[in-house]
Order: C-alpha cells, then structure tokens, then sequence
C-alpha cells in the first residue's frame, strides 16, 4: 500500500509539473500577441516573472515528492524510533515537530529563492534580517498555537473511535477562531494605523452603511516595509470586523478607484460569500477527515509505526494537497462566480469605469501576466482572469 501511495503521488506530481510546463509555454507563445493593460516593459517584466513562478512551482511539486518518498520509505519510522513512548503525549508532539522542522529546513531554499525573485522584481523590499525576525516569530506562534491545536486533536484520536468527526468539528472550530483573531496575530508583523484622510473615511462609511457592513475601524497597514504590492481587505467577524488599506494603494490608486475595489470587497460581504467559503473549506476539511480517520491498520504495520496521533496527522499533511488538488478545480468555479458577482456590486456602488480603472492598476503593479490558457485557469484560479473581468464589466448594462 506504501508503494501505492507513493504511486498516487507521483502521478500527481507529474500532472502538476505537466500543467506548469505548458502554462510557461503558452505565455511565450501569447507574449508575441502584443502588451495588454499595461507598456510593454512592464508587460515583458510580468511575463518572465510569471515564468519564474512556475518554474518554482515545479521545484515545489519535486520536493513534495521528494519528502512523502523520504518520510513513507524510512524517515517517519525514524523519528518514531527515536522519539515515541507509549502512551506519551509530549512524545507525539515531540514526533509533530520533528516532522515539521525537517520538512522547514528542506523547503526553506525554496522559501528564500522566492523571496529573492520578489526582489528581483522589485517586489520585496525588506531587509533579510527582517526576513529573519518574520521567520522567527512565525515558528514561535506556530510551537504555542499549533502545539495546542495539534494536542487537542490528538486527544480525540486516542480517545474516541470514531475521533474523525470530533477532529473535524474541533478544527472546524479553530478555522473560524483564526479568522476572528487574525487581526490579532497581523499586529504581531504589521502596524495599524486609522485613516488619516477624512474625506476617504467618510465615504468608505457611508458605502459600507449601504450594504449594512459595520466595522471596528479602518486602517492603513505598513506593507510597503515589506512589499510593493497593492492590496486591501476586510479582517474578522462581529466585533473584530476592520477594513485595512495597504500603504502602497493608497499612493497608486485614486480616492474612486480605492472605492471601487473596497465595494467589490463588500459584495463579497452582502452576498454572504465568507460564510460560502468557510462553508467549503468545512466540506474539504471533512473529506480530509473522513478519508484519514479511516486508514487501514496494513499501512502502519508496512510503515513500521504505530498507528497513533501524530502519524496519522502527518500522513494527512502529506497527502491532503493531493485531496486539494482534486476538489479545487470545483472550489474555484463557486469563487469565480462570486468575483464577477462582487464586480457586479463594486461597479453599482462606485462605477464600472473606476472598478476597471483600479483593477487594470492592480494588474501592472503587481506584474500580474495577463494572459492565461483556460486549463490553468479552470484548475488553479479563484478569481476570474483579468481580461474576462474586464470584459464582463464592459458587456454589463
């Protein structure tokens, strides 16, 4: 059964690699089309960056398959030997973070390859030591929350026959808790800071009145310390609800083009789509849970591991993009839909001209490529491809 898994595997590795490989050609073949929605310096700038992305796409994909042949031919049996007492929770945990501070030392090139490229482009402009601090912090919130959440799950393996359906609940649960307390855990990397500009504040208020949105405040984030990116969004539930600004649209987009992109971000809101989305990701965590909180007591005694918590954690951690994979095509046709219903709502509130306007800016800031082939498209896109938002918007009465 390990061989079939590994099987499995690989066959989803190479169709991903297959998908990279022919998207990378599709660009070079598109590119000579001529540039879209921006000049062509910056058009040939987004189209090599696009490259560079699936090409670390497939060192991923590889090194994905590199630690489930690693970890299912030997390595968790390793840190099994080494690490577990029967009937110790601390030995499962310790098992846990063994696993993940392998997999981090083995995927931190990656990591920083892709950091480089991002300055490279001109994109990421923090100092390393602040990749560093970042990095650091991160593994610190990870060992305390995760090393909670990670106990707690555990219990319901060891504790209850049919623990799958507790696990899911109880995760279920911890997905919701995080997107309560993001705008917590965001303080720990960025500041916040409310909006200076009254004239904005006010009209922001009284577009989001319209919808019946009610927020804690709005802000202006730092990204620019880190990136160069444009971004906004709406953080939290009830009471938490904020509206954050990133620095940088502020100083690309105009008072309009910001209104606009905030009223797609509410008709996101008045069609209820958050609830929509953590309503699929509860369908998928529970697909995940029901196929592994089934394994066969075969594939431990193969792997020579007993059949506890933390190895059936890491099996599903190693396998559950492979689950992902396969629903996302489906996920993402429910989240295409809602983008161009958001469209909809942010062109009513503000105008189309200003959405199109901020949308095309957003683009050419980011180096977004814009063409895109439609299997790419259908498998890996949650929001719509530009030029097909951009035309829906031009065709709307």
């Amino acid at each position: 059964m390990v061989n079939l898994l590994i099987g499995i595997f690989g066959i989803y590795v190479f169709i991903k690699i297959v998908l990279e490989i022919k998207e990378v050609l599709y660009i070079k073949n598109v590119f000579g089309l001529g540039a879209v929605l921006m000049d062509i310096e910056t058009y040939k700038d987004a189209a090599i960056y696009s490259i560079y992305k699936h090409t670390l796409n497939i060192f991923n994909a590889l090194i994905s398959l590199f630690l489930v042949v690693f970890w299912l031919s030997g390595g968790l049996f390793i840190i099994n030997f080494l690490l577990y007492k029967s009937n110790s929770l601390l030995s499962e945990l310790e098992i846990l973070l063994a696993f993940f501070a392998i997999n981090y030392i083995l995927t931190l090139p990656i990591n920083i390859w892709e950091k480089h490229i991002d300055k490279r482009f001109g994109f990421n402009v923090a100092p390393w030591s602040m990749f560093l601090v970042d990095e650091v912090k991160k593994i610190f919130l990870f060992i305390i929350f995760g090393g909670a959440f990670f106990a707690g799950l555990i219990y319901f393996i060891e504790n209850f026959k049919n623990w799958w359906l507790y696990g899911f609940v109880f995760t279920f649960g911890v997905v919701i808790m995080i997107n309560l307390l993001y705008p917590f855990f965001a303080q720990m990397f960025n500041k916040f800071t409310p909006l200076e500009d009254e004239g904005l504040k006010d009209a922001i208020e009284e577009m989001m009145a319209k919808v019946g949105f009610k927020s804690s405040g709005i802000y202006v984030m730092d990204a620019s310390k880190r990136d160069t990116r444009l971004n906004a969004y709406f953080a939290g539930f009830g009471n938490t609800k904020r509206v954050v600004l990133f620095d940088t649209l502020l100083k690309k987009l105009t008072k309009d083009e910001i209104l606009a992109v905030l009223g797609h971000e509410l008709g996101h809101f008045k069609h209820k789509d958050i609830f929509k989305n953590i309503a699929v990701v509860g369908v998928m965590l529970f697909v995940l849970f029901a196929i592994f909180g089934n394994l066969p007591d075969t594939l431990f005694k193969e792997l020579m591991v007993p059949k506890i918590g933390a190895n059936i954690i890491i099996l599903a951690l190693l396998f559950s993009e492979v689950i992902f994979f396969v629903l996302q095509p489906f996920v993402n046709l429910i989240s295409r839909h809602n983008e161009f219903a958001a469209d909809e709502m942010g062109s009513e509130l503000v105008s189309k001209k200003d959405l199109a306007s901020a949308l095309k800016k957003l683009v050419s800031e980011n180096k977004h490529f814009p063409r895109v082939s439609k299997l790419y498209s259908f498998i890996y896109y949650s929001h719509p491809p530009i030029l097909e938002r951009l035309e829906k918007l031009e065709n709307e009465k």
